[in-house]
């Protein structure tokens, strides 16, 4: 396997976003000009990895501004029996089980051409405001991989910058079945993914949150 080139575009791309999670433990996400007035008018700011679009490999990072605190997005990211309202082609998200810190997570993803099941471990760690997931290798899945994390950092005017990292394989059986626009619009979706929870939290849907986090 070592010297298979897929495997290696793989690595490429996990070692890239194990690249943006040391950069964020610095405290902060550098961006230009452009992508700050981005951030600012209310739009995600998406980063695709340069290996992206190849072999079935997609991936990058998605940023946006929440208007809410660390604690009220956190709340929302955790609530897996909303995600299928929140993302879009999400059919149903469970939580099988979970022990401390980690949990193992059924995912259901649907689209009028294909429809794909896998599971998840997700681990939090609430001391660098980060959820992190992985693909279940040994449990049934349609996905060949997926993994990476979401991070919270909190901003001076109570509103939370949220970074979404993520690199997915899927199976090229299912590239070769659509059409090169809507691998275009999957691609976008998946960097887009903030900006669904940004709608969800920032709509009437986030009051519950807000109540949650309030109460404790």
């Amino acid at each position: 396997m070592q010297g298979n080139p897929i495997s290696k575009l793989f690595t490429a791309i996990i070692a890239a976003c194990a690249l943006i999670a040391a950069a964020a433990d610095a405290g902060a996400v550098e961006f230009t000009a452009a992508e700050k007035a981005k951030l600012s008018a209310g739009k995600t700011v998406k980063k695709r990895l340069p290996t992206s679009g190849e072999s079935g490999f997609y991936g990058g990072s998605g940023y946006a501004l929440i208007n809410a605190s660390p604690e009220v997005v956190w709340a929302a990211i955790e609530d897996w029996g909303s995600y299928h309202k929140v993302f879009p082609k999400t059919v149903a998200v469970t939580e099988v089980s979970r022990k401390g810190d980690q949990s193992l997570i059924h995912m259901e993803m649907g689209h009028a051409l294909i429809r794909a099941e896998y599971y998840m471990t997700v681990e939090r760690d609430r001391a660098k405001q980060m959820i992190s997931f992985r693909l279940v290798k040994n449990r049934p899945h349609d996905i060949d991989d997926t993994r990476g994390y979401w991070r919270l950092f909190p901003q001076a005017d109570g509103k939370t910058l949220v970074a979404y990292v993520v690199a997915t394989q899927i199976p090229m059986g299912i590239i070769n079945l659509i059409s090169p626009d809507l691998i275009a619009k999957i691609e976008r979706n998946l960097l887009g993914v903030p900006n669904n929870l940004k709608a969800w939290v920032e709509g009437p849907h986030g009051n519950r949150y807000r109540t949650a986090v309030a109460s404790k």
